[in-house]
């Protein structure tokens, strides 16, 4: 099926007394800035009502609508990977963005074209993060390829982006469940465990990862890599959409009581999800409007090693 996923709020299901004023949403947000650190980069698809209108080039048209998407929600940085191609255009095109290579990227997947190689050509990839044009390296997908994450293929990229000081973006869970086995014939869901990243660490200490999809499956394994090295954060896509709240809201209080809550970032995945998911954050009603904001931005500041510069130009986008 080509068309992108695009979640409707008949998902979320939540009865009178856990709903929120949208006004008092609204005036929460008011100058907070906010990092995506889950952004999936493609080409535009000519079949995706939401903004095959916006421009005659689809791939543009893609982007100025997840523009759109991005100035609703005060977005002022996204994380995306994606198919070179498009990770180089979306960062060219609206700075907000740090952008890289999806790897291994999936020639099967219609998402990862184009897709000529499974990794991309490390001297390319060098000169792009030393000059700038590119940030940012992953989803990395070894579970959906069945690829061991310490394959020695991936040494190079590991010492690139240890150098660089290049975020890394980590999938951290068993699923998506439903997904389609022609696409990822060699899927093994092993190959998420954050617990195989703890040797590429032990070669590669700096490396500057953070595991997406906090509380699923892998949701002890990732406590237990965050314990060992201070510089790995988590997000807590998906599952918080997907699975009903009395199974993931106990993991994310969890996260708090082993004194990790402080590396908890926000992040939306899913194409035209982003309003969701932030109230999802906001209304987790045990955080403190201090912890809610420092998942939104401080939290993501601090790991991404944001200059005060940066931080201030966030807070004036928003004003």
């Amino acid at each position: 099926m080509k068309k992108e996923i695009l979640l409707l709020a008949s998902f979320f299901v939540l009865s009178s007394s856990q709903l929120i004023s949208q006004n008092n949403i609204d005036e929460f947000l008011k100058n907070q800035p906010i990092i995506d650190v889950h952004v999936h980069i493609t080409k535009g698809y000519s079949d995706n009502e939401e903004y095959n209108k916006v421009n005659v080039d689809i791939d543009i048209a893609k982007i100025e609508w997840m523009r759109q998407r991005l100035d609703q929600n005060n977005i002022v940085l996204a994380l995306g990977g994606g198919p070179m191609k498009y990770a180089k255009l979306w960062q060219q095109m609206d700075k907000r963005y740090w952008a890289g290579p999806r790897i291994p990227c999936n020639p099967l997947r219609e998402q990862d074209e184009p897709c000529e190689s499974e990794l991309p050509n490390l001297k390319e990839l060098d000169s792009l993060y030393k000059n700038g044009r590119l940030k940012y390296l992953g989803e990395t997908s070894f579970n959906s390829m069945g690829i061991h994450p310490a394959d020695e293929r991936f040494n190079p990229y590991w010492e690139l982006a240890e150098k660089y000081q290049i975020p890394i973006g980590f999938h951290a869970d068993r699923g998506p469940f439903k997904r389609n086995m022609e696409e990822t014939p060699n899927w093994n869901e092993a190959y998420a465990n954050p617990i195989l990243l703890l040797p590429i660490l032990e070669k590669y200490p700096k490396l500057k990862i953070y595991l997406m999809h906090y509380p699923g499956s892998y949701f002890n394994e990732c406590i237990e890599v965050m314990k060992k090295y201070d510089q790995i954060y988590c997000e807590m896509t998906a599952v918080t959409m997907f699975a009903p709240k009395e199974r993931w809201e106990p993991r994310i209080k969890k996260l708090f009581e082993e004194g990790l809550g402080e590396r908890l970032m926000f992040g939306s995945d899913y194409v035209g999800t982003i309003r969701k998911n932030i109230e999802i954050v906001y209304n987790l009603d045990w955080l403190t409007e201090d912890q809610k904001r420092d998942i939104y931005y401080n939290n993501a500041a601090k790991f991404l090693e944001l200059s005060e510069a940066e931080i201030q130009t966030h807070h004036k986008m928003v004003e």
